[in-house]
């Protein structure tokens, strides 16, 4: 796979070093969360969401700066997979700061990927998330049939760091980093950007599963990750547009073997990589 260059390793060191999620907001009172929101909610402080909690359509969560979201571990199914999840299916608005970022996390005392389930985002409109961070989930954010705009967030030792389908996006300025998938995705009828953030050290970088094509712009990102940036799932037939990405090197062949597509599995599509630009994007990740 591609090798790290010198610039870009510096800039990847620099975004794990940070990935420390912040502390809770001193002395908060804790809030426990079930069940049901039928009417705009706000959260602030200290809250534990306890199984699904669901934002009913026409209703709006809003998260303040400096919250802290833990999930509370349960798994009824025995799935291996923590039963926690936000559900929005009116609007979520969750605006961090530099300073105080919001927190998406597991509530054990020793953390890892698959704690909780997700927060997902469905049939909703015009969600926004900046400022945040999701660690230690199946998914940290699902988008489908909905609008949302994601900035300046980071995302890491999650399974898998953002998902969505039918979806119109805006994915900048975040960093995706330690991830086994960084971005997975169907994007049946998609539409939106995918730019200017910082996708390196997953096991894969992007995951393209079935009948995705190329409505949501993907350019102007480092990608640079331990196993295949590109990984074409084996129903994914058509070829998708990858054009105008840093990839660590400058070597075509190079760039080539981080993906698996056609040149390994006949039966799939192609990821179209040149041009591809020839160093790091600066500024690119959470903006300081």
């Amino acid at each position: 796979m591609a090798t790290l260059s010198a610039p870009f390793r510096c800039l990847l060191l620099a975004a794990l070093a940070t990935a420390a999620s912040p502390a809770g907001p001193a002395g908060a009172t804790e809030t426990v969360v079930r069940g049901l929101l039928a009417t705009d909610t706000v959260w602030s402080g200290a809250i534990t969401v306890v199984g699904q909690v669901v934002v009913k359509k026409g209703a709006t969560l809003t998260i303040q700066p400096g919250t802290t979201v833990r999930f509370a571990w349960a798994d009824e199914d025995g799935n291996a997979i923590g039963d926690g999840e936000l559900a929005v299916e009116g609007r979520l608005i969750a605006r961090g700061t530099r300073e105080q970022r919001i927190t998406f996390t597991s509530a054990r005392e020793q953390p890892a990927p698959k704690d909780w389930t997700f927060v997902i985002i469905s049939t909703s409109r015009e969600s926004a998330i900046e400022y945040a961070v999701f660690e230690y989930a199946f998914t940290g954010l699902q988008m489908h049939l909905s609008s949302a705009t994601v900035r300046n967030c980071r995302f890491h030792d999650n399974f898998e760091a953002l998902r969505y389908s039918t979806s119109e996006i805006v994915v900048e300025r975040n960093e995706i980093t330690e991830n086994t998938y960084g971005i997975r995705y169907e994007s049946r009828g998609s539409s939106g950007s995918i730019t200017r953030n910082i996708i390196a050290g997953n096991e894969n970088g992007f995951f393209p599963v079935v009948k995705s094509a190329s409505g949501v712009r993907i350019f102007e990102n480092n990608i640079v990750n331990r196993g295949y940036n590109v990984k074409m799932g084996a129903e994914q037939r058509e070829d998708l547009d990858f054009r105008g990405n840093w990839w660590g090197t400058t070597l075509p062949e190079a760039i080539a073997e981080g993906f698996f597509d056609k040149r390994r599995e006949e039966s799939i599509g192609r990821v179209l990589f040149e041009p591809f630009l020839e160093k790091a994007v600066e500024p690119c990740g959470i903006e300081q």
